[in-house]
């Protein structure tokens, strides 16, 4: 019985020392995350655990709608129109574009979209960000022949830090509603 005892108070102490000492070293920076960093972070946790895939914790996907009488071609080059008008309404200027052949001739092509503006804001106050640029949609056809359209979920940048200053912060949620809004808008094939 006193060997359980002991065993008990030897882990409780070790459990509080680990939280003394995690609190020691990171309890300043952890009082400047954002709120919503925890969450963040654990249903990305879920969401590779669950999964085995760590992209899928950052990743949104939309089905592109194709038409009945519309090919696939017609269906991507209307989805591409629409994502650069979205895109020029929120300032996301298309810098950059390719298509890459794939095995099975399976269509991928990406497009960039960057406003210099904002970004030189998020590399004056950390040029980490330059990770985040220019914002991608890539579009992508699965081996069944479905059309996807996939964005990086920017809550990480938003809110997996420290709490972003408040015009950076305004801006990162203005960029990621229309990153959204033009995969969305997209994806159904409608402005």
């Amino acid at each position: 019985m006193n060997f359980l005892k002991n065993t008990l108070a030897l882990i409780g102490l070790m459990v509080t020392l680990a939280i003394v000492t995690f609190f020691v070293k990171y309890g300043e920076s952890a009082m400047k995350m954002d709120p919503a960093a925890f969450n963040l972070y654990m249903k990305m946790g879920d969401d590779v655990l669950t999964t085995g895939d760590p992209a899928k914790g950052m990743i949104l996907k939309r089905k592109l709608v194709i038409e009945e009488g519309s090919t696939k071609e017609e269906a991507i080059e209307n989805a591409i129109e629409i994502m650069d008008e979205v895109g020029e309404e929120y300032g996301l200027a298309k810098v950059d574009q390719k298509t890459m052949p794939r095995e099975g001739g399976l269509y991928t092509h990406i497009r960039s979209y960057c406003s210099t503006t904002i970004a030189d804001k998020f590399l004056a106050h950390s040029g980490e960000f330059i990770g985040f640029m220019p914002c991608r949609v890539g579009i992508v056809e699965d081996v069944n022949g479905d059309i996807w359209l996939y964005t990086m979920a920017l809550d990480m940048m938003i809110s997996g830090g420290h709490t972003l200053p408040d015009e950076l912060l305004n801006y990162a949620k203005d960029v990621r509603e229309g990153m959204v809004k033009m995969m969305e808008k997209a994806a159904a094939g409608e402005i």
